[in-house]
């Protein structure tokens, strides 16, 4: 058995769907578990399974749920799903997981070696290219690897390590960049450590978002998208739709490439289809409510434009 499984909530629903409509598509031989961390009851097509965080017994979720953000909570809950499908699940041969705002073009066995226990998507595979939105600096800040998609064979070692990982995110998954935390995902980097045969995934298709701007050309070439030479087989809108703590920042770079972008707004309209069928809510769901403005981006840019400003005054 191959499974599939996504973290989402209310905010990120409709991409959930979609996703799964792409699992079902291009990986029809794995089984799609949607991890539902809301309180609103769901009903879901028959090719999506559903798994809530009430199922999930996670030992300390009053505690996470009282003092994450919901997108906080969000990550923090991962590993401990996975935990759960590979204990409701013995006979698992691969666990998949993929962020909701991914979306499959292609099926991705080529990215499998069937020789790893691990497989982790590095944000970057090379020194980035000059830019002011993103630096070499900030990824190392966020991570060496995206914890957005990530493909795990069970057995003892990458047991030990979700265990391992999990305990961590009950107090150490916050956004905080500054006291060295950033979610679920810099425990990734202690991956290698624990599961030596672990493969980072080289192909340039695979998960292509804007990680990938920089460094990757994405290109259409006589009907078909190609990274680098290679098709096209995964993307992740991360940071474009709803605010993303790590990727919204870096939002302009969709505009670094003309088919990323076509892409992006095929996915909006495919979107809205899905937005359409997502039930009413009467709370406001699990994790506290972060006050995020719509305008956040603009006024980080006059403020940091007025911080240059004053420097400069400060230098005379």
């Amino acid at each position: 058995m191959n499974i599939i499984y996504t973290v989402c909530n209310r905010i990120n629903l409709a991409h959930a769907l979609a996703l799964a409509d792409s699992v079902l598509l291009h990986q029809p031989d794995h089984t799609f578990y949607l991890c539902w961390v809301d309180t609103t009851p769901l009903e879901l097509p028959a090719h999506i399974k559903l798994l809530t965080i009430e199922q999930a017994n996670i030992p300390e979720w009053k505690r996470m749920e009282a003092n994450y953000f919901n997108f906080e909570l969000l990550t923090a809950c991962r590993p401990w799903f996975a935990l759960k499908l590979l204990q409701l699940h013995e006979n698992c041969e691969s666990l998949v997981f993929l962020a909701p705002t991914v979306w499959l073009i292609k099926p991705f066995q080529d990215v499998v070696n069937p020789d790893s226990d691990m497989h982790l998507t590095p944000n970057i595979r090379k020194p980035l290219s000059p830019s002011k939105l993103l630096d070499d600096k900030r990824i190392l800040n966020i991570g060496m690897f995206h914890s957005g998609s990530w493909i795990l064979k069970p057995g003892e070692k990458t047991g030990r390590m979700l265990n391992w990982w999990a305990e961590r995110t009950i107090d150490r998954a916050a956004f905080d960049l500054c006291n060295g935390k950033n979610m679920d995902q810099l425990w990734l980097n202690y991956t290698l450590v624990w599961i030596p045969k672990t493969t980072q995934i080289a192909h340039a298709g695979w998960h292509y978002g804007l990680h990938s701007v920089l460094n990757n050309d994405l290109q259409i070439k006589n009907g078909a998208y190609l990274v680098e030479g290679q098709p096209l087989l995964s993307l992740d809108f991360a940071g474009l739709d709803y605010y993303d703590p790590v990727w919204s920042d870096h939002a302009a770079l969709l505009s670094h490439n003309n088919a990323f972008q076509s892409l992006y707004t095929n996915y909006k309209s495919i979107l809205s289809k899905y937005k359409k069928t997502l039930p009413a809510y009467t709370d406001n769901g699990y994790g506290k409510i972060p006050d995020i403005k719509k305008n956040r981006i603009l006024r980080n840019n006059i403020a940091a434009r007025l911080k240059s400003f004053t420097a400069f005054i400060d230098q005379f």
